[in-house]
């Protein structure tokens, strides 16, 4: 969506139906044995999260007050490869399903040296109204997630 005066529009279809950014491994990010604590990379999937949905307009920064957008009712993750530190992370989402009230997003996780999967990911977002309680994606929503459908998801 985009703000046009007071009211708002679909965005433009996104030129790439995939959102990748750059995230560096932080040393916190390290457990006890030596690599990325998996509940880091949770982390790693909102950040490229809010930037994919930032991107097609779903969402907007700063939030406005009282606004409320979605709330996760679903993630996972598959661990493929080690993370270690120092190390640079290509974080990508993609717009994997959308439904009347919820949308899926997929994520991968990549090290930048040598180009291996580290982790695979979903989740799955609910629109809320102002109450907090599940209501159909609004119109302009639903169509900027629909123009970014990937095909081909695993989901």
């Amino acid at each position: 969506m985009v703000r046009v005066g007071s009211r708002l529009e679909v965005a433009p279809p996104a030129t790439s139906m995939i959102t990748t950014i750059e995230l560096d491994v932080r040393s916190t990010d390290i457990d006890g044995d030596g690599i990325v604590n998996n509940a880091v990379y949770f982390v790693y999937f909102e950040q490229v999260r809010l930037v994919h949905l930032m991107r097609l307009g779903v969402i907007w920064r700063p939030r406005r007050a009282g606004e409320r957008n979605f709330t996760i009712a679903a993630t996972e993750a598959r661990f493929l490869a080690p993370l270690t530190y120092p190390e640079t992370v290509l974080a990508s989402a993609w717009t994997a399903r959308v439904g009347n009230t919820s949308f899926g997003l997929e994520y991968e996780l990549t090290r930048k040296s040598d180009g291996v999967p580290v982790a695979r990911g979903s989740s799955v977002q609910v629109w809320l109204d102002e109450s907090g309680r599940p209501t159909a994606l609004p119109p302009v929503v639903r169509q900027a997630l629909a123009n970014s459908l990937r095909v081909g998801s695993r989901e």
